[in-house]
């Protein structure tokens, strides 16, 4: 039994060796993997340079896909990019003749050696940013390597004119280990010509919904830091310029603005009386509230500078409040009634110089020409007109009040004391009943006059009021459009900075 199985088991392995050498490998195979051995032996730790102070020039630029998000709240720009890799590397150079013509081959990225290039200001969680992707080498060592990569770069977003704003992102690349007199970094075009300045690759750009692309420079930096001051180290900087598309934002953001603050207008037209004057001033109030909060919702909490509209937006619930309290000042004057006059001081003001200007004539006209003391005397006079009775007790007069003595004609001659008795008893009741007569008359043109003085009074105030919004409703007119022309045309139209980036 153990016999057979041996015997199995070198017939297996003996048609495993024969199908093996039956194998019939291609010069490419050939050569990659003579290539890789070759660098299995020297490793892939060090530069491929014959001498170590050789510089070794690494050519870099990146092919943006699409703006991924801009997260203005951590301030995180996240992109989809193929970076683009050229160097030399004299460890895979060959000689197209005697490898069947060969010209080019793809290996593996972790089987040679690749620069250590890193996004200096990244903003990323994850460990790793590349995906895998393997290297085109041609034959006179002439490395293409395009790894896919998403990168989460910090940014200083600028919300002053949000949603008109205009964001300068940069991406700093640059070797995380080597210096520049070790590693030097070339900006590459689309065409393959490298430089000191250039653009990021556009060709396969997506557009976004959300932004515009306006400016995409690259340029090379040198610089020393604190760690090694006494070495340069070369940096590529990639600036993306690009502008929010505010259509979206118009809808939501500016278009009920300015309906809510045209709205405003409306409260000082509403009657002093109505109590939806109050109540339409805080719906309002509230209104501007939330759509502060729906702007704070897409800002970053602690940003340096604040949007022009969100102080559009304070300005007017500042507006709002001092015109609920301009309101309840009006409501007060309207309700004022008759517990004093109107001042003659204000009176003048009011009535004789912003009635006039305010083409608010008709309106007080009642009240310009006849004064309370006027109406006051005309009503009770010292005469009642319909009786053309004296109402001071004149004992002259020809009826006076009871209880006094009456002055009357004497009597003919020759009438009877009974009938002149008689009459004099009458006299005196007529006498009574007249005197409280005039007495109730008397009071109730009193009364009247006080009734009316009153109402003119409360009239007068009521009218006081209404000039009042007039006033507020000019004022809150004139700042509305001073703000919309100061801060919209800020908005709308900020100051692009492109030769800084």
């Amino acid at each position: 039994m153990k016999t057979s199985m041996l015997t199995i088991l070198l017939m297996l392995f003996g048609f495993i060796d024969g199908f093996n050498k039956n194998i019939q490998l291609s010069e490419e195979d050939k050569l990659i993997k003579n290539l890789l051995a070759r660098y299995k032996r020297r490793g892939t730790y060090a530069r491929p340079v014959k001498e170590y102070n050789d510089s070794i020039t690494i050519n870099f630029n990146m092919q943006l896909i699409q703006i991924m998000d801009l997260d203005e709240k951590n301030q995180v720009l996240t992109l989809n990019v193929w970076d683009r890799y050229i160097w030399h590397d004299l460890h895979l150079t060959w000689n197209e003749t005697k490898h069947g013509g060969v010209k080019n081959i793809r290996v593996p990225s972790n089987k040679i050696w690749i620069p250590d290039l890193k996004l200096y200001n990244y903003a990323d969680e994850r460990l790793a940013e590349r995906r895998d992707a393997r290297c085109v080498v041609e034959s006179n060592g002439k490395v293409l390597w395009m790894p896919q990569a998403i990168y989460k770069s910090s940014c200083e977003i600028d919300v002053a004119t949000f949603p008109f704003d205009i964001q300068n992102c940069t991406l700093k690349f640059g070797s995380w280990t080597h210096n520049g007199n070790l590693i030097d970094l070339m900006v590459l075009s689309m065409d393959g010509e490298t430089g000191e300045n250039g653009s990021i690759d556009m060709s396969q750009f997506v557009k976004s919904n959300s932004w515009e692309i306006m400016a995409y420079p690259a340029k090379k930096n040198k610089q020393f830091y604190t760690c090694c001051p006494d070495e340069p180290y070369i940096d590529l900087s990639f600036t993306i310029v690009f502008r929010r598309r505010s259509t979206f934002y118009n809808y939501i953001l500016i278009l009920p603005c300015i309906l809510l603050t045209s709205l405003t207008l409306v409260l000082f037209w509403i009657p002093p009386e109505s109590p939806a004057k109050m109540m339409l001033g805080i719906n309002i109030f509230v209104a501007f509230f939330l759509l502060l909060l729906l702007m704070e919702a897409n800002l970053p909490p602690s940003a340096a500078k604040v949007p022009l509209l969100g102080t559009y937006y304070c300005l007017n619930m500042i507006l709002i409040t001092l015109s609920s309290f301009l309101n309840i000042i009006a409501v007060h004057f309207s309700f004022y009634g008759a517990r004093r006059p109107l001042p003659h001081c204000l009176r003048m003001v009011m009535f004789e110089f912003f009635a006039k200007i305010l083409c608010m004539d008709n309106l007080i006209s009642p009240f310009r020409d006849k004064t309370i003391s006027e109406l006051t005397s005309r009503l009770v006079g010292d005469r009642v007109p319909f009786l053309g009775m004296p109402l001071n007790g004149d004992k002259s007069s020809k009826w006076v009040r009871s209880g006094e003595a009456i002055s009357m004609e004497q009597p003919q001659a020759g009438a009877p004391p009974i009938e002149n008795e008689q009459q004099l008893a009458h006299l005196k009741v007529i006498n009574n009943h007249m005197s409280e007569l005039l007495d109730f008359i008397k009071m109730y043109k009193v009364r009247i006059a006080n009734k009316d003085r009153k109402e003119r009074v409360a009239q007068e105030w009521k009218a006081l009021s209404l000039i009042f919004d007039r006033i507020f409703f000019y004022i809150y007119l004139a700042a509305i459009i001073t703000s919309l022309c100061v801060i919209m045309p800020m908005i709308t139209t900020p100051e692009i900075d492109i030769d800084d980036a």
